[in-house]
C-alpha cells in the first residue's frame, strides 16, 4: 500500500490543512482589525485635537481641556516635541497619516502634521458682513459700544489654531486593544487543542499500523511477530487477540513439527530394513511390488522433509551465480530422464540461486510437465528474464492458485505424487524472490519463472 493511502498520512494531511486554514483566517482577521483600529485611533486623535481647539477658543484651562479629552483616552502632554524627536522612537507612518506618533518610556505621544491635513478655519479671506440698512447699522453700533470696546474685541479673538502649533503633543492613555490579544489567545488555544487531538488520534491508530505490518509478515509465513498492546480500546483488544491466535498457531506448529519428525524418524529404520530384505529376495513380481512400496515410502519421507522446511521458514539459501543450463541438467539427472525427449531453447543465462534447492523446483516443474503431457515433447525456453516450460494438455479444472496449496491434486495414484510439487516449487521460488506465473495458451500449459 502506498503512503498516500495510509490512514495516518491522510489524517496528518487533514490536520495540517485545518491548522493552516484556521491560522490563515485568524491572521486575516487580525490584519482587518488592525486596519480598523488604526482608523479608529486616527479619529480619536482628530477629535482630541478638535476638543483642544474648542478649549483654547473658549479660554479653558489645561485641566478643563483634559476633562474634555478623557472620553477619547488622551490628555495634554508635558513633554516637548523636541525631546520626543531626540529621545523617543518614532513609529513609521505614511504620508497620508495626519499625525506623528512617538513611543517614549512605553507611552505613546501624538503630534499633528500641519498644515496639509488640518485646514485653518479662517483659511482664505473671511466673508464680508452683509450690508445693513442705515438704521439697523446704527442700532448694532450702539449695542456694541455699550457692551465692549474695540480693544476688548481684539483681545477676545480666537487663539492661534492648534494645527499651526507644531509644539502641540498629546498623550495616548488608552491601553492596547484587547481584541488583538483575544484573537491571539484564541489562535494559541486552538492550535494547542488541534495538536493535542492529532497526537491523541495518532497514538490510538499507531497500534493499527503496527498490527497491519505484523499481519503482512504473518501472511508471508513469519510467525515470529508480536502484536501486544497496552491500551484498552477496541484496536488494542484486536491486536491482543490476534497475538493470542499467533501464540496458538506457534504451539500447533511445534506439535505438528514434533509429530512429523517423530514419524519420519520412526519410519526411516523400517524402510531401510525393508529395502535390504527386498534385495535378498529372488527376482519376481512380489519383489517388484515390495521394492516399489518401500521406494514410495522413502519418497513420502523426502516430501515431508521438504514440506517441513518450507512451512517452518527454515530454508537456508546458499546463493551463488550459476549457469541456468547447469541447474537444468541437475534437475534432469534427479529425474533420471532422457534429455533428448525435451525441446530445449536456451540462451546463455546466469542467475544467483541456491543450486541444490533451485534444482528441486525445476525438477518438480519438469516432472509435472512430463507426467501431464498429452502430445509431443515438453518445451523449455530460457531467456535472460524468464524460464518457461510448456506441455500439451487439457485446461486445468481449478484455478491455478488452488494447485499452489499442499495436497491439492486431481488424481490419487503412486505415479502422480501427493500434490506437493507445485506447493514446494512455489515456496522455493518465493524464497529466491522470483515470481511464479502460469498461462494456458493454444492448448499448452506454460509454467513461468520470472527472474
Amino acid at each position: 500500500m502506498s503512503k498516500k493511502n495510509s490512514i495516518l498520512f491522510q489524517i496528518s494531511v487533514f490536520f495540517i490543512i485545518v491548522i493552516i486554514t484556521i491560522n490563515g483566517l485568524v491572521i486575516t482577521q487580525l490584519i482587518i482589525d488592525n486596519e480598523a483600529n488604526e482608523i479608529i485611533q486616527m479619529k480619536r486623535y482628530f477629535h482630541s485635537f478638535e476638543s483642544i481647539k474648542d478649549g483654547e477658543f473658549n479660554n479653558l484651562s489645561k485641566d478643563e481641556i483634559n476633562k474634555k479629552l478623557k472620553p477619547f483616552n488622551t490628555k495634554l502632554s508635558n513633554i516637548s516635541i523636541n525631546l520626543l524627536k531626540e529621545k523617543a522612537k518614532q513609529i513609521n507612518t505614511t504620508d497620508d497619516t495626519p499625525v506623528n506618533i512617538f513611543i517614549y518610556k512605553e507611552k505613546k505621544y501624538i503630534n499633528p502634521k500641519p498644515p496639509k491635513f488640518f485646514k485653518h478655519p479662517f483659511e482664505g479671506k473671511p466673508p464680508k458682513p452683509p450690508r445693513l440698512f442705515y438704521n439697523e447699522y446704527e442700532e448694532k453700533k450702539k449695542l456694541f459700544d455699550l457692551n465692549t470696546s474695540k480693544k476688548q474685541f481684539f483681545d477676545n479673538r480666537p487663539p492661534k489654531p492648534f494645527f499651526e502649533d507644531k509644539q502641540l503633543v498629546i498623550e495616548d492613555i488608552q491601553d492596547e486593544p484587547l481584541k488583538k490579544s483575544f484573537w491571539l489567545i484564541i489562535l494559541f488555544v486552538t492550535n494547542i487543542l488541534l495538536i493535542w487531538f492529532y497526537y491523541f488520534i495518532y497514538n490510538k491508530l499507531l497500534p493499527l499500523l503496527n498490527l497491519k505490518n505484523e499481519i503482512v509478515k504473518f501472511s508471508q509465513g513469519d510467525l515470529d511477530i508480536d502484536t501486544k498492546s497496552k491500551g484498552k480500546d477496541e484496536i488494542s483488544q484486536v491486536a491482543n487477540e490476534f497475538n493470542n491466535a499467533i501464540l496458538q498457531l506457534k504451539e500447533l506448529r511445534k506439535t505438528k513439527n514434533l509429530f512429523l519428525r517423530n514419524i519420519m524418524h520412526e519410519l526411516k529404520t523400517p524402510i531401510t530394513k525393508g529395502k535390504l530384505i527386498t534385495d535378498t529376495l529372488e527376482n519376481n513380481r512380489k519383489k517388484d511390488i515390495l521394492r516399489k512400496a518401500f521406494l514410495r515410502l522413502e519418497f513420502l519421507l523426502e516430501e515431508f522433509a521438504k514440506l517441513d522446511k518450507i512451512t517452518n521458514g527454515k530454508m537456508q539459501l546458499n546463493k551463488k551465480e550459476y549457469r541456468f543450463i547447469d541447474i537444468l541438467d541437475q534437475a534432469i539427472d534427479m529425474l533420471i530422464f532422457d534429455s533428448t525427449r525435451l525441446d530445449i531453447q536456451s540462451e546463455d543465462v546466469k542467475i544467483c540461486v541456491d543450486f541444490e534447492i533451485f534444482a528441486i523446483a525445476i525438477k518438480n516443474l519438469l516432472d509435472n510437465s512430463i507426467k501431464y503431457n498429452t502430445n509431443g515433447d515438453p518445451i523449455i525456453r530460457i531467456t535472460k528474464n524468464s524460464f518457461i516450460i510448456s506441455n500439451k494438455g487439457k485446461p486445468l479444472k481449478k484455478p491455478f492458485k488452488e494447485y499452489l496449496t499442499p495436497f491439492n491434486r486431481e488424481y490419487e495414484s503412486i505415479d502422480k505424487g501427493l500434490g506437493l510439487g507445485l506447493y514446494i516449487t512455489n515456496g522455493i521460488i518465493k524464497n529466491h524472490q522470483f515470481k511464479f506465473d502460469y498461462k494456458y495458451e493454444e492448448g499448452f500449459h506454460n509454467f513461468i519463472i520470472l527472474f
